[in-house]
């Protein structure tokens, strides 16, 4: 697999380890027996504002690419703190009215209660190739444009290929999203769980 197979115009940097204390090689697993029960999965993140999943959306609206794929860090990381609950609901961006997450998939986010995470809607997880260069460039919402440098290291950022931008740092698995791509997970009263 490379990513010339994957066609990767548009996409996102995800910073991965361990996670709410469960190894990254497990959560990988997990997740890819979550796809072969339900044909998709949620895949937590920190919290980002609607504005800024609005404005990852409309940049990947715009370049309208043939798919959105994931870079997962290969970093050792450390184990996100805070005491993991178990997401219940899941609102599509661009939608109004949360949905049940289906019980074949299992959302545990470290957040305190009452408050919000972010997912990306994935349908299928690769293991990424021994060693491929990408020469990407990184986007800020808060001045929504494109520059060659990321300003930090910490959480998600959205990338584009852009043969003269800077190479990614060796990742250890690629998502590929379906459309809208992208989520507000979190905990509230939904009774009604899809079997």
């Amino acid at each position: 697999m490379t990513t010339d197979n994957l066609k990767f115009e548009i996409g996102f940097w995800h910073p991965f380890g361990d996670h709410a204390d469960e190894k990254a090689e497990d959560i990988i697993k997990r997740k890819q027996q979550e796809i072969k029960k339900t044909g998709w999965t949620l895949w937590s993140f920190q919290h980002r504002t609607k504005e800024t999943l609005e404005r990852w959306l409309n940049e990947i609206k715009e370049k309208g690419p043939c798919n959105v794929l994931v870079f997962c860090s290969n970093g050792k990381g450390s184990n996100t703190k805070g005491t993991p609950r178990h997401c219940n609901y899941y609102l599509p961006i661009g939608e109004t009215n949360p949905k049940a997450i289906p019980i074949t998939i299992k959302v545990p986010h470290p957040m305190k209660k009452g408050t919000a995470g972010s997912a990306f809607i994935v349908k299928n997880i690769k293991y990424a190739p021994a060693h491929e260069e990408i020469q990407v460039e990184w986007f800020y919402s808060g001045q929504s444009r494109w520059q060659k440098d990321r300003s930090s290291t910490r959480g998600e950022h959205l990338i584009r290929r852009d043969s003269s931008g800077k190479p990614l740092r060796e990742f250890r698995a690629v998502l590929e999203l379906q459309s809208p791509y992208l989520a507000e997970v979190g905990e509230t009263e939904i009774e009604d769980r899809d079997q």
